[in-house]
């Protein structure tokens, strides 16, 4: 937001404010002792006084069971989090005593629309955990998990009280580029988790930072970043190449600390496998089994998986019942060995492991190979194992394409005859041959399907060219099209 939006903002949130003193959070001796809170609230509000969040004078006390205000709210959340303050810090004294919080809020997007925020109207709870949430740089879901946790409820108003309690439990999460591990154990046989005592910061989750600063001996490596698990302040799963049994692994990170862990034989428990397109089948687990996928239960995802999603209690159970964890499957292999033949490794194919609330990955032949009909075919693996293991190829119909339209010059949306109701348009691709001779190829943008249409990027900084008509042509056998040709706008 602009310096002049940013400042039409605040002094449009102060029209509605009325009066211009200073929120204060004494009182009188007597109300203290009709008001006092329990010692929980007490020791939180100590804590951030101590910290200069809240401040007290004279013989009053601290008002812990009034309603917190939007404006007060704003202050305690930008003070007890450390944000940096905005440009637009230091206003004149002449202006509300919030601006500069509520800029600095502004400037870390913690408000969507500032000039409907009513600073002087008590906090609503679920838009107080969200704009915790967007400080912190992850979930909602965590923060109503850590407010349930403390008995806050999540309609009407919270009380100064239990919104120091809040904000004493989220300074836990706050990211550090200096974190430290506190505790490493093994998961399974693809996957540890790694405690630190405050989360990373996302730089340092990203993968290449994460390979870098994580280094497991003997001779493992992470085939993804590490994923904050949804409901922890700063808990990690850390997928890595499958462990060798009976080993002891020594993890140093940043190259300043090291941990040992014993590794896990565990292997990830499956219930069957299917085929699902003529060089791709499948393999699942259900949550009522005890299995559930990491695209469920991690920060990250949180936000898009819905009722789906969960969070998982610090022993990994889930309503009582132990979860076993599927960490990324980045770079997984199984191997499918058809009867009375030679065994063939296959890949996962990404993105697939847990799409439209199931939890089925899905593995594929090499390019240019297919799966027989009639051909019984056996999946086995070195880090999961199959309750029925076995499946029959029968004769599966490629996709039909319907059509193809332009998004713009790079991005066209290809739509088939009929809704798979699966993810399987993953890493598949299309040419456009250009009435002009050209030759483009586009590759379908990962977990864009809507029903039967999913978003494909023209690659190698190819574009479409006005007036050109394409024919549609699918690579590879995964899909035909009867003539679908695009004419380029």
């Amino acid at each position: 937001m602009m310096k002049m939006n940013r400042k039409a903002a605040v002094m449009a949130i102060a029209l509605w404010m009325g009066g211009g003193s200073v929120p204060s959070f004494q009182s009188t001796a007597a109300a203290q002792e009709t008001m006092m809170g329990s010692d929980a609230v007490r020791q939180a509000v100590a804590q951030l006084v101590s910290q200069g969040v809240l401040h007290g004078a004279g013989e009053g006390g601290m008002q812990e069971e009034r309603h917190v205000t939007n404006a007060e709210a704003v202050k305690m959340i930008v003070l007890a989090l450390g944000l940096k303050p905005s440009q637009e810090a230091a206003s004149p004294s002449s202006e509300p005593w919030y601006t500069d919080y509520v800029n600095t809020a502004i400037a870390h997007k913690l408000l969507d629309d500032a000039a409907k925020f009513l600073l002087n109207q008590p906090a609503d709870p679920s838009e107080l955990a969200v704009m915790i949430s967007k400080a912190l740089q992850r979930d909602v879901k965590s923060v109503q998990y850590w407010m349930n946790g403390l008995q806050i409820g999540q309609e009407q108003h919270i009380s100064r009280g239990d919104t120091a309690r809040l904000l004493v439990a989220a300074e836990k999460a706050v990211r550090s580029e200096h974190a430290q591990i506190v505790s490493v154990k093994a998961l399974n046989k693809i996957a540890f988790e790694v405690t630190f005592d405050r989360p990373l910061t996302l730089a340092d989750e990203a993968f290449a930072a994460a390979q870098a600063n994580f280094i497991f001996e003997p001779g493992i490596q992470l085939v993804n970043q590490p994923r904050l698990k949804t409901g922890s302040f700063a808990t990690y799963i850390v997928p890595v190449q499958t462990m060798q049994p009976d080993l002891e692994y020594t993890l140093t990170y940043k190259g300043q600390q090291t941990f040992r862990a014993a590794s896990s034989g565990e292997m990830i428990r499956l219930k069957s496998t299917r085929q699902v397109t003529n060089d791709t089948f499948e393999v699942d687990s259900f949550r009522e089994n005890g299995v559930i996928d990491y695209g469920y239960v991690i920060s990250a995802y949180a936000g898009g998986r819905g009722a789906n999603a969960a969070v998982l209690e610090e022993d990994n159970t889930l309503q009582g019942q132990a979860m076993q964890i599927i960490p990324s499957l980045a770079t997984r292999q199984a191997t499918l060995t058809p009867e009375g033949g030679q065994p063939v490794t296959v890949n996962y194919v990404g993105f697939t492991q847990s799409t439209d609330g199931r939890q089925e990955p899905k593995f594929r032949l090499p390019a240019g190979t297919a799966l027989q009909p009639g051909v019984k075919y056996t999946v086995t693996s070195d880090w999961f194992e199959l309750e029925n293991n076995a499946f029959v190829a029968g004769e599966i119909a490629p996709l039909q394409i319907a059509s193809v339209s332009q998004t713009d010059e790079r991005v066209v949306a290809v739509k088939l005859s009929a809704d798979p109701g699966d993810e399987l348009f993953a890493y598949r691709s299309i040419e456009l041959k250009g009435a002009d001779g050209t030759v483009l190829t586009a590759l379908y943008r990962v977990q864009t399907r809507k029903g039967d249409t999913g978003v494909f990027d023209i690659q190698n900084d190819g574009k479409l060219q006005a007036g050109v008509t394409y024919e549609v042509v699918p690579v590879g056998t995964w899909a035909v099209a009867d003539h679908v040709v695009l004419t380029a706008k």
